[in-house]
């Protein structure tokens, strides 16, 4: 696990989706995470500032609908291991750090819940993960989807059309022509769910417990 890569200068990378721009810092440490049991990379813990940038608004018949976001991280989790920001162009490997186990205790520390066995395969066929501690945010990016799932929302935009805004008190969808429901318009948050699951059919879904939280206290 002790095998750090730091990266060698500042810059921006933009997913092939146009959705989200990362911006990663100069001396930056990267420890590569380990399924111990099937010895395995799954991904890297990054120490060092993370800006994340997202652009999930789409535009409905009624006009803007979404958030752009903009927050900083300080630690953050990637997964998978074969991730599309990393290159030889921008990491070199270190020596191993002395102190290492304020890391492992930075590891274990994330509150981020997923079935090992699975995810790997899942992530390296479709998307990047990356979990953050303060605020603690999930975020879920493919080639034409972004989800950003908190304990107090889910947010998620898939092409230029369609979105999912979860929170509290009300689920709004928009979708491929522009149209927008919101569980204000049905009897039932079952069936904003149901509705929820099959126009969105967001990835992982069915890994992240607070996400199923949320739905489930909505």
């Amino acid at each position: 696990m002790n095998r750090p890569l730091k990266i060698t200068h500042s810059y921006e990378y933009t997913f092939d989706n146009n959705q989200v721009k990362l911006s990663l810092s100069k001396k930056s440490v990267l420890i590569p995470i380990f399924d111990q049991k099937n010895n395995q990379q799954i991904g890297f813990m990054l120490d060092g500032p993370l800006g994340i940038t997202a652009d999930l608004v789409v535009h409905s018949e009624e006009g803007a609908v979404g958030e752009i976001i903009e927050e900083t991280y300080s630690k953050v989790l990637f997964l998978p291991a074969d991730l599309p920001f990393l290159s030889l162009d921008h990491v070199k490997e270190i020596s191993p750090l002395e102190e290492f186990q304020p890391y492992e205790k930075l590891i274990s520390d994330f509150n981020f819940h997923f079935s090992r066995a699975n995810i790997s395969n899942h992530l390296k066929q479709k998307g990047v993960l990356i979990q953050t501690l303060k605020p603690n945010r999930t975020w879920l990016i493919t080639n034409d989807s972004t989800f950003m799932i908190s304990s107090r929302e889910v947010l998620g935009r898939r092409g230029e059309m369609r979105l999912i805004w979860v929170g509290k008190k009300e689920i709004i969808f928009v979708n491929e022509k522009g149209r927008i429901k919101s569980t204000k318009d049905f009897l039932s948050l079952r069936k904003a769910r149901d509705l929820f699951h099959r126009v969105m059919d967001i990835p992982y879904g069915s890994i992240f417990s607070n996400f199923r939280d949320l739905l489930r206290s909505t």
